[in-house]
């Protein structure tokens, strides 16, 4: 099970309700500055630029070793990956996105379901006579058709 933090737009809208899921991401590892990008988190992937730019550009001028530009390049990776889901979380939130809750569910379509299920109205009392009576030989697998 993952833990899903619930973002809500600053329109209200509850299309643009955000699930960002919390722990460590292998693809912001794998793939820093694209994700950074993928996430629209601008201010981020610029530096995640300037840091690679740097440590490429003192590899080329041999104030740094190749294999220690390449460690703290895996390094700033690792950091990242452990930090992108917050750092995605502040930055909708600087966007006017508010922190709503936290939900608990095995993918981020199970938390939609859990989220909205929640934010339902409650259901009005259906009179007696709109509802159907069941036939014996249903199996309940495809409801009373």
């Amino acid at each position: 099970m993952k833990l899903f933090t619930v973002l809500e737009s600053p329109d209200g809208k509850a299309e643009r309700v955000a699930f960002v899921p919390e722990g460590f991401s292998w693809s912001a590892l794998i793939l820093n500055g694209l994700w950074a990008l993928w996430h629209r988190m601008w201010v981020v992937a610029a530096l995640l630029f300037a840091l690679s730019s740097a440590l490429t550009v003192a590899t080329n001028l041999e104030l740094l070793g190749s294999g220690l530009a390449a460690l703290l390049n895996f390094g700033i990776a690792l950091v990242f990956g452990f930090e992108a889901r917050s750092l995605q979380v502040k930055s909708l939130e600087r966007v006017g996105f508010r922190r709503t809750g936290l939900i608990q569910a095995s993918n981020s379509e199970a938390a939609e379901l859990v989220y909205f299920a929640g934010r339902a109205p409650v259901a009005t009392k259906v009179a007696t006579s709109q509802l159907r009576a069941a036939h014996d030989d249903t199996l309940g697998i495809f409801g009373n058709v």
